[in-house]
């Protein structure tokens, strides 16, 4: 008699792989013949995964259509299934599952969009207006928004989703599918995920500063990206997920 998890893991991978025969006699026979009921299962069992994945990836769905989408899923989930029941986060992998999914060669922006796709999700999950940590600039403290991301894509994928969001065929077949640099910063706002360009000097001035870097150590990295005072003050100290306060020290002394 196995143990326990042993059967379990061969119950998994009939379901996910539909090998039946590898549970032998474990599976008692029923009302309903013992493969036709695990054929039932599995079904139930992928669908579930799909659409978990078709909830989190809604415009790389919508770009390739449902029957690509499927069948990209149903391979992903072969190589990639769920670590826990709850399936929140689920496909985290997916974005570069597909950079290797051979039909998906001739998409190379699917990638892309994919990878927006899946921070989209990531911070439409977290609180609206939290706090991140305090960075100290000297006379000022600048507080960004704990839920910012940073997105360096190669492809214009921003501009993808906002054409099948709006369902827009004429923009969409107007963007420009050569590969360049979008430089994308995302934030959670009470509607969901606000997504704004950054240049090269504000990208590489909030990534080092996101990455922990000292500010001087920020403003080297934007200053190697041609920076000026003036971008940095337009993209990131007056944006909405940045705050800028007068130090403690310097109020004191007023």
């Amino acid at each position: 008699m196995p143990d326990l998890i042993s059967l379990q893991t061969r119950m998994a991978d009939a379901l996910l792989h539909g090998r039946f025969a590898a549970l032998g006699d474990q599976i008692v026979a029923g009302p309903v013949a013992a493969q036709e009921a695990l054929g039932l299962h599995r079904n139930t069992v992928l669908c579930a995964l799909s659409n978990a994945l078709r909830l989190t990836f809604p415009t790389a769905e919508a770009l390739v259509g449902e029957a690509f989408f499927d069948q990209a899923a149903l391979a992903f989930v072969a190589v990639h299934p769920p670590a826990r029941a709850c399936l929140t986060g689920y496909g985290a992998d997916f974005p570069a599952f597909l950079e290797t999914y051979a039909p998906a060669t001739d998409i190379p922006y699917l990638v892309d969009v994919a990878r927006l796709d899946a921070v989209v999700e990531e911070v439409g999950a977290l609180s609206v207006g939290a706090d991140g940590g305090v960075i100290d600039l000297g006379q000022m403290l600048l507080t960004l928004d704990a839920s910012i991301r940073l997105l360096d894509l190669t492809y214009p994928a921003a501009a993808i989703r906002d054409a099948i969001e709006t369902g827009d065929d004429a923009a969409l077949g107007a963007v420009d599918l050569a590969p360049g640099r979008y430089r994308r910063v995302l934030w959670r706002v009470p509607a969901g995920a606000a997504i704004r360009p950054l240049g090269p000097a504000a990208f590489a001035f909030l990534a080092a500063l996101l990455d922990g870097a000292a500010p001087d150590t920020a403003l080297k990295a934007a200053l190697a990206e041609g920076a000026d005072l003036i971008a940095l003050q337009t993209e990131i100290f007056a944006a909405p997920f940045a705050r800028l306060t007068m130090s403690p020290t310097l109020e004191t002394d007023r």
